[in-house]
């Protein structure tokens, strides 16, 4: 590539840095250990702005940021990586560099670049939409040299707080609590996405869910997996949307195919399926079994990284059933820390009882969690045997229905149910 472009865009970023950056609540920590920081989740999480904030509490001395998304860079291959500590040394003579890399696993080859630096023990730290970014593959090229760090859409917390609301001491039991309500209504509609969340207008937080979901299909699927079939991986896409909360089951999704007369190739499917959760875009919840055999061949829930998808662009915006449960798997997920989804599973008894999410922890379940909208006489009995049956199966004492707004606490023999708005579980943090 033109070496003055790359001098341009290391010189340009210089300039970009906002005076003020929103703080996020993921703790990253500094290593002196020659390892890369690596920060993967969805498209406009907010991966930049937190490059941005890291670079604000840089010590190191003199950092070059590259975006490797940026038009002025054209076509990179992994010998134009090698120029940039070159270059870098050539605008900052004399100076510690530490480097910030947005989106770097769109370059071929670019792990053998990162080990070089770290091997030189420049402070580095990367971003990237793809959790195949800390894949088996990478990680051996790396050596052992990354430390993965998970960031989604804007929690709970952050979006109160991004909304100028900070929490009161005992705030549930003062007005603050109606403010607080409010801004969940909105936070179930809406998402967490932060440029979704400043936006005022709802036909622009629309147009951003729709550019966001064109990205993903166009750059992360159709073009990375260089797929022909641009149909069939938008009806995948879509079809996901509208299954979030239910089990999706191939067989039935081929029906669908067949119904529509879209041309089709399971290896296709299957190189969708998986590209959609490892871009986040949707992520699987598989039933558990002590076999893993069993439960990697069980049907799997499909749950979204973020809810904005489904007021926008699902036919099913009006279940707010399955988009409570949608949020909960959301920071369930967040609080695990995990890239990939290990220890959240659903759980069926042998009557056929189900358990919408039972939680792991050092290979054993520590929790089992019932989501419902709200808990009646049509189905509270459903429910209720539905988390005692997992309870009685994981030998826990405790379990948790989570709701739109009821409170209260069940015994059942010597197990306690807890009952409790989801609005309130999402801010014990």
């Amino acid at each position: 590539m033109d070496s003055t472009n790359l001098r341009r865009v290391i010189l340009k970023y210089k300039g970009l840095i906002p005076q003020k950056v929103f703080p996020r609540d993921l703790e990253v920590f500094p290593t002196d250990f020659d390892k890369a920081n690596v920060i993967v989740g969805p498209r406009r999480a907010g991966k930049t702005f937190f490059l941005y904030e890291a670079i604000k509490k840089e010590q190191a001395g003199e950092w070059v940021l590259i975006n490797f998304e940026d038009n002025l860079l054209g076509e990179l291959d992994k010998g134009d990586l090698n120029s940039i500590l070159d270059y870098s040394k050539e605008l900052f003579p004399g100076k510690k560099l530490a480097f910030f890399f947005d989106e770097l696993q769109v370059v071929d080859g670019w792990e053998r670049f990162i080990v070089s630096l770290l091997n030189a023990h420049y402070p580095v730290m990367i971003t990237g939409s793809n959790s195949k970014l800390l894949s088996r593959d990478i990680a051996t090229s790396l050596r052992g040299k990354a430390l993965p760090y998970l960031l989604l859409p804007l929690s709970f917390l952050e979006y109160l707080r991004i909304n100028g609301i900070e929490l009161k001491k005992n705030f549930e039991y003062t007005d603050q609590i109606f403010e607080i309500k409010n801004q969940f209504g909105n936070y179930l509609k809406y998402g967490g996405f932060p440029e979704v969340v400043l936006s005022t207008s709802v036909p622009l937080k629309s147009k951003l869910i729709n550019n966001y979901f064109d990205s993903v299909l166009y750059k992360d699927l159709v073009e990375r997996l260089k797929l022909k079939n641009i149909k069939l991986v938008e009806l995948t896409m879509k079809y996901l949307l509208n299954l979030f909360g239910n089990t999706f089951s191939i067989s039935a999704y081929e029906r669908y195919l067949k119904s529509n007369k879209v041309p089709y190739s399971l290896e296709d499917i299957y190189a969708i399926l998986g590209a959609l959760e490892d871009v986040f875009l949707v992520s699987y919840v598989r039933e558990y079994s002590k076999s893993f055999k069993k439960r990697e061949f069980s049907k799997s829930k499909v749950y979204l990284f973020d809810t904005g998808y489904i007021h926008f662009l699902s036919m099913e915006s009006n279940d707010y059933g399955r988009i409570l449960e949608n949020i909960v798997f959301i920071e369930l997920f967040r609080r695990d820390g995990n890239t990939e989804n290990k220890n959240i599973f659903y759980y069926k008894s042998r009557k056929n009882e189900e358990c919408d999410f039972v939680v792991a922890k050092r290979g054993s379940i520590t929790q089992a969690i019932q989501v419902t909208w709200v808990l009646d006489e049509r189905n509270r009995e459903r429910e209720i045997k539905g988390l005692l049956g997992a309870m009685d199966f994981f030998e826990l004492k405790e379990g948790l229905i989570l709701t739109s707004n009821q409170e209260e606490v069940i015994n059942s023999g010597n197990k306690k149910i807890i009952a409790k708005p989801v609005w309130k579980w999402l801010l014990e943090v």
